[in-house]
């Protein structure tokens, strides 16, 4: 069993490695007060362990967190279109040894986007791309139907996608009881980042200052596509979400 102060430099590894990925030896020696050989010997045992990938060598070497998997899947929509089994096929394995609160969290977010894509904008297609590591996973779901900030023009009384965006953005600053998108906008909560994109404009969430921001998106396309970062070791998901989950 690893002892606790080995799992807490461990965890400060795998939270700095991403920012730092020449440094964070040094970065170890700072924070613990050991030596230079001792948190080399931590980041080789992280890198054994499949948590870490390496290159370089000596004092020149980098380190990253490994992508342990990825996949990229595109569903066309029908009647059968069942969220939870394409989960349960392709998501679900990836995250066997997971805790439950991340896999229900993972789980009821990807069923939200895939049934709001179906149902809501009208798509075709929805592809989905998902992609995890020691200390994060990505998930995004796009369509190819009505864009969401289209879609909720009437309902916001607005006359452009940013003009929408913004709305939605004030919406949840206040989190609004009657906002047109209020699950989404409570769901984008339980991640660290949260991004809608759509008609050219971005709307975006950040947990760490509590943010959200609208900006310019580049080329206008069609649908929607909505990208998240969730931890793999969750404070924020809890008990809370799977309720969140059934808010209509």
């Amino acid at each position: 069993m690893m002892r606790p102060r080995t799992h807490a430099i461990h965890e400060f590894i795998l939270e700095h490695v991403a920012s730092d990925p020449k440094g964070v030896a040094r970065r170890v020696v700072q924070a613990y007060g050991i030596s230079r050989q001792a948190a080399n010997r931590h980041l080789d045992a992280m890198v054994e362990a499949g948590l870490l990938d390496q290159a370089g060598s000596t004092r020149a070497r980098e380190y990253r967190l490994r992508r342990a998997s990825a996949l990229t899947r595109e569903l066309r929509v029908t009647p059968v279109l069942s969220p939870d089994r394409v989960f349960d096929d392709h998501i679900a394995p990836i995250l066997s040894g997971d805790r439950p609160a991340v896999r229900d969290l993972c789980r009821g977010v990807f069923g939200e986007l895939v049934r709001n894509a179906a149902t809501h904008a009208k798509a075709a297609w929805i592809t989905f791309s998902f992609a995890a590591n020691a200390r994060h996973i990505d998930l995004t779901v796009a369509d190819d139907g009505r864009g969401l900030f289209h879609a909720l023009a009437d309902r916001t009384g607005t006359s452009s996608p940013r003009e929408t965006a913004e709305a939605l953005a004030r919406d949840a600053r206040l989190r609004a009881t009657e906002s047109p998108a209020r699950k989404l906008l409570l769901l984008a909560r339980h991640f660290e980042t949260f991004t809608i994109a759509s008609g050219g404009c971005v709307l975006e969430f950040h947990a760490g200052p509590d943010a959200w921001i609208v900006r310019e998106g580049g080329e206008v396309t069609a649908g929607t596509s909505v990208s998240l970062r969730a931890p793999r070791n969750p404070a924020r998901a809890s008990a809370e979400t799977t309720r969140e989950f059934s808010v209509r």
